[in-house]
């Protein structure tokens, strides 16, 4: 695996930047934390504090590559634009992995057997393409798989 000097897998982009990021241990999700308060925030820039919290302490942080499957659905239809796929890819899980950091996060389930999903599964952080641009570099987005 390579990466180019703005740390992706050569020949991918980010549909949406600032989300993630790859590093040597994987993909990570961007986040942030409030030193004040204790709360992560997803995507980093979202910051949502608790009551009474000075909003003054704010550290950028990756979370970590793995968390456990809290709630999972499985959709019979693609979702509409401006959601685009180069392929329909129904049936396909939309699951809630909660990492250790104590924050949740939803994303596609991909690589993985959507009928044998269970909560509490351990899942890992990954990268799927969602479609290749006329340049020839994929566009991906965050999503995770069974570990």
């Amino acid at each position: 695996m390579s990466f180019d000097t703005n740390n992706n897998i050569t020949g991918t982009r980010p549909e949406l930047p600032d989300l993630f990021t790859w590093t040597d241990d994987g993909v990570r999700l961007r986040s942030a934390q409030c030193k004040d308060c204790g709360t992560f925030f997803f995507p980093e820039y979202h910051e949502q504090h608790r009551p009474g919290c000075p909003r003054e302490n704010i550290e950028k942080v990756l979370l970590s590559g793995r968390g456990k499957l809290v709630s999972y659905t499985v959709m019979h239809y693609m979702c509409p634009p401006p959601f685009r796929t180069a392929n329909d890819i129904t049936p396909y899980a939309i699951g809630m992995v909660e990492f250790p950091e104590g924050i949740s996060v939803v994303g596609l389930i991909m690589e993985s057997d959507i009928s044998s999903l269970k909560v509490g599964y351990d899942m890992e952080t990954i990268t799927y393409e969602l479609y290749r641009r006329e340049e020839g570099f994929g566009i991906v987005t965050w999503a995770f798989r069974v570990h």
